[in-house]
Parts: structure tokens; C-alpha cells; sequence
């Protein structure tokens, strides 16, 4: 079963998520910001992150650049999300950019097509 790890400052988005995907049969791990997703990632090595840009502490583009940057985390797969109307991913690494809002079947199969590696991702 593969390990999902959801990232928001905003608890009820994080909620949403987790139960959206848990539903698909995956492991969902949660975080409130980076920081704290970085020590789970750490740990639990999980095979996909999803993760909000803006907030506290340590903000996503930070946690992508941070997990590509450790071979232990490197082959994590990030997605960033966002509701800033521009923004550039630069080159944190990150896999992919969802626009929030999103509808939830979308992000179901867009984190499905990641994992299965169904998704062209970016370099």
C-alpha cells in the first residue's frame, strides 16, 4: 500500500484530503507545515507528498527543495499546491503544481497517476 503524506496549514484542507485518498486504499500521513513533514518524511519515507506552498515555519517549496536535497528523500515524489494566482515552482524539484481549488476525483487521479507512473513528470 502506498504512503501519501498531506501538508497544510489549513486543517480542514488536510482533513478533506486524508479522508479523500484514505478512501482510495492509500496510507495517509499528516502534517501542519514543513517542518513537521520533514521529520515524517524522514521517518516514514513516504512515496508521495502533496503539499501546500504558503506556510508557517517552513513552506512547501522549502520542504521540496529540503527533501530533494537528502538521498535518503530524493526519490520522494512532491506536488506542490496552490491558490496563489501566479506562481513559479522554480527549481525546488517538485513533480507537479495543483491550482486550488481542485476537485477532489482530479487530485484522486492525478496522485494515482503519479504513483503508478502514469504522469510525465517535470524535471
Amino acid at each position: 500500500m502506498d504512503t501519501i503524506l498531506v501538508v497544510d496549514d489549513e486543517t480542514e484542507m488536510t482533513v478533506l484530503i486524508a479522508m479523500m485518498l484514505d478512501e482510495d486504499e492509500l496510507t495517509v500521513l499528516t502534517a501542519g507545515d514543513g517542518l513537521e513533514a520533514l521529520t515524517i518524511a524522514r521517518k516514514e519515507h513516504p512515496q508521495l507528498v502533496l503539499t501546500d506552498v504558503m506556510m508557517p515555519r517552513m513552506n512547501g517549496v522549502e520542504l521540496c527543495r529540503r527533501l530533494q536535497e537528502d538521498p535518503d528523500t530524493h526519490g520522494i515524489i512532491v506536488l506542490l499546491m496552490t491558490a496563489a494566482g501566479q506562481f513559479e515552482m522554480g527549481e525546488c524539484g517538485a513533480a507537479g503544481l495543483l491550482r486550488k481549488p481542485f476537485d477532489l476525483d482530479g487530485l484522486s487521479k492525478t496522485v494515482h497517476g503519479y504513483l503508478d507512473d502514469t504522469v510525465a513528470v517535470s524535471p
